[in-house]
């Protein structure tokens, strides 16, 4: 016959090992419905009479004892201490696994007024209640309004514009298709644009500089300009500079296309792209003997 003790009530209950390897021990005392551990004041009596005669002088002893410390009015400070039970005696029952935490343990009924506790009912766990659904509600977004879009479409196109007028020259070079309407927008905008002036990449090719027979007082000028690069060009302007024999300079002129060329230039008329221009041209030299020349192309 095993007996546990309840350690808030003092209360005993007979118990089964059932019962107690059930929740690892834990049991609800049904005298004062607390939770506490079987195992911590487990008794073993036999089970003949001689065993219900040693359960009543316990329990005897210990009313005797509660009605003893009753009339003390004060404990003392410093209690001995003493060893404890657990960690000398094994228990007499295998550990089990832990309950789970929404099982409620066995309520136990004290054997003095209630039926046997080898009969007490073990509490059935408790379902759990279903968890509530979340819906969540979106709202659907709203379309930009129309003026909204227009001051969208407004700013990109200005911007676009405004980085159009600013590399109109790139563009038209690499672009020639769209030469011709850029250059009607600019005609509305008094602007123009430009064609490519890399003078590195024009070559001045068969210069010569020769007396003019029969004039000692004209010289004739011949050279060919090739453009060698991808892209058509603007007429470059040349810088004659004539040397006496010293080899000092004695006369230094800048000619201009339509100079060198004898005629003004079309509109649109430029050096295309790996092509070469032929140009001669007298120039008057009165006052100088010139013997020598240095002839440099170049864009203002």
């Amino acid at each position: 016959m095993l007996i546990t003790t309840c350690a808030p009530c003092r209360a005993r209950f007979r118990v089964t090992p059932q019962q107690l390897n059930a929740r690892q021990g834990q049991v609800r005392c049904g005298n004062c419905q607390q939770v506490f551990n079987g195992f911590e004041a487990l008794e073993r009596f036999p089970d003949d009479d001689t065993g219900g005669r040693l359960l009543a002088a316990r329990e005897a002893e210990e009313r005797a004892q509660r009605d003893a410390v009753a009339d003390v009015r004060s404990l003392p400070e410093e209690m001995p201490e003493i060893e404890s039970i657990e960690a000398t005696q094994p228990s007499p029952f295998p550990p089990m696994p832990a309950p789970p935490e929404d099982v409620a343990p066995p309520a136990l009924t004290d054997s003095a007024t209630g039926p046997p506790a080898a009969d007490a009912a073990v509490q059935r766990p408790r379902p759990r209640a279903a968890a509530p659904e979340l819906t969540l509600e979106v709202e659907p977004s709203k379309p930009p309004s129309r003026a909204w879009s227009f001051g969208v479409a407004l700013l990109a196109f200005l911007l676009a514009a405004e980085l159009a007028y600013a590399y109109r020259a790139p563009l038209a070079q690499r672009y020639p298709a769209v030469r011709p309407t850029l250059e009607s927008l600019c005609a509305r905008l008094d602007c123009s644009v430009p064609y490519a002036r890399e003078e590195g990449q024009l070559k001045l090719e068969d210069s010569e500089l020769l007396e003019v027979p029969g004039k000692p007082s004209e010289i004739a000028l011949g050279a060919r300009i090739r453009n060698l690069a991808s892209v058509a060009q603007e007429y470059p302007y040349l810088e004659l500079t004539l040397t006496d024999l010293t080899g000092q300079a004695a006369v230094r002129r800048v000619l201009r296309p339509t100079d060198y060329l004898g005629r003004p230039l079309a509109v649109g008329e430029v050096i295309g792209p790996g092509t070469e221009v032929a140009l001669q041209m007298r120039l008057e030299t009165p006052r100088v003997k010139a013997t020598g020349y240095e002839l440099l192309l170049f864009y203002p």
